[in-house]
């Protein structure tokens, strides 16, 4: 409900908006959005992306890409996207960005990814900014070459920088007292303060992220073999604590309380046996950071990158846990599980973290096999033989945790092609 002195200021931008003044048209969509009048929202977004606005174009690019897989207009939104970059929205080449690096709607080009972020960047936009100095250290394995890319972004209101800039010191002790008071003031968690070795690299410049601009496959990491049959192995320090952090921070938000499939009504739903949170990193929520990592992460699983589901991150708490289970999918009429499309789930691949919580182990009854690993750490087994036969004693569940929060990465690796966008 709007107060007298909010009726008066929207009746104000209402009358802007219908004389014609595009930043008041999409000012009020806002307000109409924010109010629940959504198709009229809708039809002011509208008129201000006809005039051009990159705000408005670049809302309605996303709209059509937040649908079901089936349902998105790709060539639209990248057209609408190119507009909007052109007009001045950083938030746009983002986006066009991370499309590009996928190959959605356009040629896959990781070197033309990169430039799009670069550019939104230089125009002052925090999020690309946080996104290229950690991806610079991701890539590089240079720790710390982002420092001054991240303490930028924090200053211009990246949430997601000024943690990390809390984290390693790279505030004015005044800069940092502020933003622990506005992060608290949110509830939003802060990271640990960092222990370790000290930084050495050169601070990455945007006119010097050239060298971001090949994605190469990495020599395949040191597997420690649990079992052979079925195929059971760990890796040893496979992520950074940075890039777990990174994925910790782009979940959180998105965290619901987690589902299961349920064959019998062709969807998924709540299960007292999984009492977790999780959240599925989509389309929208994913930039070139997330993207690198999705390639090495499907490599370390043995598998090709585009044979993997979306990654999807985990919370638990003390007394939440997944009881036994197994990952391969059952069939039913829909083909909700998508196993006719795409196969069965070959493997299972399990990324700790974090590690500052008691219990919560990953244990195999049958196999009497049990995994808790140290942050970065990775679990790959197989949930099919080659044949795409289930083996039944790969059966898993993921222990009380018992205090602390024990947060984990999922990514299913199909038998078949999943992405949609291919």
């Amino acid at each position: 409900m709007l107060s007298n002195t909010g009726m008066e200021n929207f009746k104000e931008i209402e009358a802007l908006a219908r004389s014609g003044d595009v930043a008041s048209q999409y000012r009020l969509a806002a307000l109409l959005d924010r109010s629940g009048q959504r198709q009229a929202a809708r039809e002011w977004t509208r008129k201000a992306a006809d005039a051009g606005h990159p705000g408005a174009l670049y809302t309605l690019a996303c709209e059509l890409l937040s649908v079901p897989p089936g349902e998105m207009q790709v060539a639209e939104a990248v057209a609408l996207l190119k507009r909007a970059g052109d007009a001045g929205g950083a938030g746009a080449l983002r986006q066009l960005g991370v499309l590009t690096a996928l190959g959605l709607g356009v040629t896959q080009d990781w070197k033309g990814a990169v430039g799009l972020v670069v550019k939104a960047a230089e125009r002052g936009h925090p999020p690309a900014m946080r996104e290229l100095a950690l991806l610079a250290e991701s890539m590089s394995g240079m720790r710390g070459a982002g420092d001054a890319l991240l303490a930028e972004a924090a200053r211009k209101g990246d949430w997601v920088a000024a943690c990390y800039a809390l984290r390693r010191g790279l505030l004015s002790q005044g800069e940092a007292s502020a933003l622990k008071a506005r992060l608290q003031g949110v509830g939003f968690f802060s990271l640990d303060p960092q222990t370790e070795e000290a930084r050495i690299s050169p601070p990455a410049e945007l006119k010097d992220l050239a060298g971001l601009a090949t994605l190469e496959d990495k020599e395949p990491p040191m597997r420690e073999m649990l079992r052979t049959e079925p195929e059971i192995y760990r890796i040893a320090s496979l992520l950074t604590r940075d890039e777990c952090d990174y994925l910790i921070c782009a979940s959180a938000p998105l965290l619901t309380p987690s589902q299961v499939v349920d064959s019998e009504k062709s969807t998924a739903d709540h299960a007292q046996y999984r009492t977790s949170d999780g959240a599925l990193l989509g389309l929208l929520d994913l930039d070139l950071t997330l993207v690198a990592l999705y390639r090495r992460l499907a490599m370390a699983a043995g598998v090709e990158w585009g044979n993997c589901e979306l990654m999807g991150a985990l919370r638990y708490r003390p007394g939440q846990e997944y009881k036994p289970h197994h990952d391969y999918l059952p069939e039913d009429a829909r083909d909700y599980s998508e196993v006719r499309r795409a196969g069965q789930r070959r493997k299972t691949l399990l990324v700790s973290l974090n590690d500052a919580y008691e219990g919560g182990a990953t244990v195999f009854p049958e196999l009497k096999i049990e995994h808790k690993g140290r942050t970065g750490d990775a679990l790959v087994f197989a949930n099919t033989d080659g044949e795409g036969a289930p083996y039944s004693e790969t059966l898993h569940a993921g222990a009380p945790v018992a205090s602390g929060e024990k947060w984990l990465l999922s990514l299913w690796c199909r038998e078949k092609r999943f992405w949609f966008w291919d």
